[in-house]
């Protein structure tokens, strides 16, 4: 019988092998040769695979509720674009809600916290003309912020100031294999909204928030 993951834990397959999200756990996993345990449905087939993930404590046996897909490909970037706006009041402010955002993400344990600030809202907005004037926004502003990290908390930055302005972009989680390594990254359509389109390619998404 056909098992499936839990909620907080995805999976994609990347050639033969198998790369796993594991939120609950903070965790990522790389499993050889498990590409072909994964269902066309998302699902994981019986045998071995199933049952190590079954030990593990990552199955289910209803399917999960259904996720954000992925957007395409980003094809560029905005974050060598020239700033349309200068940084007026509102939008300081909204920065400075952001640095209490994190702190308070910080705080808590692994990811989850983090991707608490992109919980789902039905009055954010997605229109691409001001998600991006935003996005430039605060990609001139963000050297200025007292938060340093790498790409999961300079994303929840973001995610947090698209959120204070009202507006919602897609939060992508990507894994490569062989040297394993995860990244993630703010993404319109397929506009990259602070990072380099070159930089992603060598990763899959595998989560988006």
């Amino acid at each position: 019988m056909t098992r499936h993951l839990k909620p907080d834990v995805h999976a994609v397959a990347i050639g033969a092998d198998l790369a796993v999200l594991d939120i609950a756990g903070d965790a990522y996993l790389c499993l050889p040769g498990g590409a072909a345990a994964l269902t066309a449905a998302g699902g994981i087939a019986p045998g071995p695979m199933a049952e190590a993930l079954g030990e593990a404590g990552l199955l289910a046996a209803e399917p999960p509720p259904a996720t954000r897909t992925p957007p395409p490909s980003a094809a560029r970037s905005i974050i060598h674009e020239p700033l349309a706006e200068p940084a007026g009041p509102r939008a300081l402010l909204a920065a400075a809600g952001v640095v209490a955002d994190i702190r308070r993400a910080r705080a808590g344990q692994g990811i989850a916290p983090y991707l608490a600030l992109a919980e789902a809202r039905s009055d954010l907005s997605r229109d691409p003309d001001a998600v991006l004037a935003a996005a430039r926004l605060f990609w001139k502003i963000s050297p200025w912020l007292p938060v340093e990290g790498e790409c999961l908390p300079r994303s929840a930055m973001l995610i947090a100031f698209l959120r204070r302005r009202g507006l919602a972009a897609d939060w992508v989680f990507g894994v490569r294999l062989w040297p394993f390594n995860a990244h993630c990254w703010v993404q319109a359509g397929d506009v990259c909204l602070n990072d380099d389109v070159e930089r992603l390619w060598a990763y899959t998404p595998i989560y988006c928030r």
